[in-house]
């Protein structure tokens, strides 16, 4: 009974490695590696030769089996068997090596730095002009005067783009107002600059408390 288990157990697994391979012919025909090494590409062609032959060749040696015992051919029958068998743990050896050469890719990324990440996340939010997001920064441990790209801190970086309901919430919470970045921009320079008035009357208002903040 045991034997028997086992030889049914095999033959579902192959069916299902059949349809996963059936299903992964697209995919893999869709995602031509760009900038491969020739390992990476002889790997894809692999893939890409195994799921292709096994969902071709697999009805094929079945029926031919299934024929061959019907006929009463056993040598023939339980070679086929083998032959899928063999076949069976070929592609999937061929599967697993792909795709535990792509987990280990995966985790081999570098991945953001503490400040990197709060750089990316001040530029993003200035961008939005979402204070929450900012709040939630400074509550994580950022630095109120972070440098970002070019070396601006959030503060000028957010009055270098006129948002200045966002400055004013910085210098509120600490952000100094004369740091500035390579090309000479910071909070105080910037605020002092009448192109960069806003528009909108509640950036005016800010605008204002900012420059009687900066005021000596």
């Amino acid at each position: 009974m045991f034997p028997g288990f086992l030889s049914a157990l095999l033959n579902l697994s192959q069916w299902i490695l059949w349809v996963a391979c059936v299903l992964l012919i697209l995919p893999v025909l869709l995602n031509v590696p760009g900038k491969a090494t020739p390992w990476e590409l002889a790997l894809y062609f692999a893939l890409l030769g195994a799921v292709a032959t096994y969902a071709m060749l697999l009805p094929g040696l079945a029926l031919g089996e299934r024929g061959a015992r019907l006929a009463g051919n056993t040598a023939v029958a339980d070679a086929l068997r083998w032959c899928r068998r063999g076949l069976f743990v070929v592609v999937l050896a061929i599967l697993g090596t792909f795709f535990g050469i792509m987990v280990a890719k995966d985790a081999s990324r570098p991945t953001l730095s503490r400040q990197e990440y709060f750089s990316n996340s001040y530029s993003n939010a200035i961008g939005r002009e979402d204070t929450g997001w900012l709040q939630r920064l400074l509550d994580e441990g950022a630095d109120v005067d972070q440098r970002l790209s070019s070396d601006y801190t959030p503060a000028a970086l957010a009055a270098r783009f006129s948002s200045w309901p966002l400055v004013l919430f910085l210098l509120q919470r600490g952000a100094d107002p004369d740091l500035a970045s390579v090309d000479g921009n910071s909070v105080r320079s910037l605020a002092a600059e009448g192109r960069l008035l806003p528009s909108d009357p509640q950036s005016a208002a800010a605008l204002a408390e900012v420059r009687a903040l900066l005021a000596p």
